[in-house]
């Protein structure tokens, strides 16, 4: 977003330039208007400034009969308009996406990091604790959802399902702690078609269901998702008070990491931050997981099917935004 903004303040200096260039200057200049003004709106179409920019350029096509006579003050007033907007009206760049994650079910599994390597985007590499490689399935509910600050109807709260593994990337002399996916399950088709081709994630909507029931000393957590005609299930029970996360401890290891990296090619990866505060638990008192991790997600992953989970959490989850998505 903030190279984009970089374009269009580029694009409207030099169209300024040619403004002095007589009629020739003049048309080049709207052109250029235009095309920085399109940029600018893509960053910022919640700010009502460009929205009524782009409605004054529209107004005056519609009346301009192909002279200019004192028509020729809209243009004029038009480019010192937009060059108000873009160079001198403070305006906050929005996330490119706002949700809640709430009531997120960990289950976390150590794998053979062997597993994983071809699995690692150029530019980082596999981060372990303890010595150990984990592989976590997680369901949990997005909430609250806007996308580029708007919510997009029937795509507002979901549930979703992946399953992920960890990796660090060494930058301005610190780790950055983030996360890969294999997949990411939803129910919804906008959701994934732009984190598709967006962020060039792996996304796949597929019918799911949730349920939480309060019970009188705990609270079960159910998510499930339908694969190949087959219901796919997850459940944890928990007690009722939240507690915090304990530093250094394997629970801060899965929830603490605050990147996300997609591997495009051999050659390709996507860095994006997740942000959202240090999240609270609820302690796990039992769990079930009825998941056939092959049909899921391939038969790379069966060995899964007979392997004890390492570890369950409920984190409680929080705010976040998804931002600063980078190619590395």
């Amino acid at each position: 977003m903030k190279t984009l903004l970089k374009i269009s303040k580029i694009i409207n200096v030099i169209a300024l330039l040619f403004l002095f260039l007589g009629p020739y200057g003049m048309a080049i200049t709207g052109a250029l208007q235009l095309l920085a003004a399109v940029i600018h709106f893509f960053v910022f179409f919640h700010n009502r400034l460009i929205h009524v920019y782009i409605g004054l350029v529209v107004v005056f096509f519609i009346f301009w009969d192909g002279n200019f006579g004192w028509f020729f003050l809209i243009p004029i007033f038009l480019i010192f308009f937009l060059s108000y907007i873009i160079h001198f009206q403070k305006i906050k760049i929005i996330s490119f996406l706002k949700a809640e994650w709430n009531n997120l079910a960990l289950f976390n599994y150590t794998v053979n990091p062997d597993v994983l390597n071809k699995y690692v985007p150029k530019g980082a590499e596999l981060d372990l604790w303890d010595g150990k490689c984990y592989v976590s399935l997680v369901g949990f509910m997005f909430e609250n959802v806007k996308i580029l600050g708007l919510k997009i109807p029937f795509h507002v709260n979901f549930e979703e399902v992946n399953l992920r593994f960890y990796v660090k990337r060494f930058e301005n002399g610190e780790w950055k702690r983030g996360v890969v996916f294999f997949k990411e399950i939803v129910p919804k088709y906008a959701l994934s078609f732009i984190a598709n081709t967006v962020y060039k994630e792996h996304y796949e909507t597929l019918p799911m269901h949730h349920s939480i029931q309060e019970k009188n000393d705990s609270t079960e957590f159910v998510y499930q998702w339908k694969t190949k005609n087959k219901w796919q299930t997850i459940i944890v029970e928990t007690e009722k008070n939240e507690v915090p996360i304990e530093v250094n401890s394997e629970a801060e290891f899965i929830t603490e990491h605050y990147f996300g990296y997609t591997k495009v090619n051999a050659a390709t990866t996507y860095e994006y931050e997740v942000k959202h505060p240090r999240w609270n638990q609820l302690i796990v008192k039992d769990f079930r997981v009825h998941v056939d991790f092959e049909r899921v997600y391939g038969s790379e992953f069966g060995f899964l099917n007979h392997q004890q989970p390492t570890s369950v959490l409920l984190a409680v989850g929080s705010e976040v935004s998804v931002e600063n998505k980078k190619r590395i």
